[in-house]
């Protein structure tokens, strides 16, 4: 195969769609960063952070411009090594706009043509889908808003590059909750006999977690599935994570719940372990992916993350 075909449904108007083509600032914000100006027979250049055999700029020409219904351009990278032919064009269908994009003329590419035509073809599966996101976000004038806030649970998401029993095990092992989570870890079974540290944990297992800062919490896993999903108590709450997955990575799906629906529980335990979460799991990929602890272990700051931690409480009495 030596070009690409794609075709996609934005729930907006053409005019709308056009708008991301046309001006500078949004085509940046689905495609890349570029010079571009909407004038015929015009050069342009696109640039973003050098990847593999790619240097990071893509030299550009405007063929034609029909706005608003059609913008084609040359599109010449180093990992190409000649022209080839970028075809956007719009079109109304049922009140939606039907895109179609064409990207032609890779015969002539220097190095293994296949390769090169299937890395841009992934690429722009994923502009697409960002421009759709943009564009109907901007149809309905405003960003989706959220449901009203069940104070009582969140859920949050991170996909790691690794094989999914890998995430488990970082959940169901005291040693796994050590790398990341936790500066200590027990897990003893429910007749009271201590688990190795990289056994896997069962439901009913009762737990003892220490953090750097000394703070220790005491829980039960609740439910260790063949699937890769575990729950456990986290204080007055519950934590389930499940993992699936995604191409050469895994998602992963972590639900806090049954928090009380009190002023001082969406403090500490909603905001608080929310954001506390989100440090957590960027750590939990760096540690799996690249063998890096990020956490500070110190005893006077702790490794875990709170919103309400202050270093010095006495210097901001003394400052008030």
């Amino acid at each position: 195969m030596s070009n690409i075909a794609k075709e996609i449904r934005i729930d907006a108007s053409v005019e709308t769609v056009w708008r991301y083509l046309e001006e500078p600032h949004l085509l940046a914000a689905w495609l890349m960063r570029n010079d571009f100006k909407a004038e015929a027979d015009r050069p342009f250049r696109f640039f973003g952070p050098a990847s593999g055999p790619w240097g990071g700029e893509v030299r550009c020409r405007i063929v034609s411009l029909e706005a608003p219904h059609e913008l084609v351009f040359t599109w010449n990278a180093n990992d190409i090594g000649t022209d080839t032919l970028v075809t956007i064009a719009l079109s109304e269908d049922r009140g939606q706009t039907l895109v179609r994009l064409t990207h032609d003329n890779f015969a002539a590419a220097d190095g293994a043509v296949d390769a090169i035509v299937d890395r841009h073809s992934c690429a722009w599966d994923d502009h697409l889908r960002v421009l759709t996101i943009q564009a109907e976000e901007d149809h309905l004038g405003t960003q989706v808003a959220p449901a009203p806030i069940d104070w009582t649970r969140f859920k949050l998401y991170a996909t790691v590059r690794v094989a999914p029993e890998k995430v488990t095990a970082a959940w169901v092992t005291s040693g796994g909750m050590e790398s990341f989570f936790v500066e200590m870890m027990q897990i003893t079974d429910p007749e009271g006999s201590l688990r190795h540290p990289h056994a896997t944990a069962c439901a009913g297992d009762p737990f003892t977690w220490r953090w750097h800062n000394g703070r220790r919490v005491s829980g039960e896993y609740l439910s260790v599935q063949d699937d890769g999903s575990a729950s456990f108590t986290f204080g007055e709450s519950n934590v389930r994570i499940r993992v699936q997955p995604v191409g050469d990575s895994t998602l992963l799906e972590l639900t806090q719940y049954d928090i009380p629906d009190t002023p001082d529980a969406r403090m500490h335990i909603h905001t608080n372990c929310r954001a506390a979460w989100v440090y957590f799991l960027t750590n939990l990929r760096f540690v799996l992916e690249k063998g890096i602890d990020g956490r500070d272990t110190t005893r006077e700051t702790g490794a875990s993350f709170s919103t309400y931690f202050d270093p010095d409480p006495a210097d901001k009495a003394e400052a008030g």
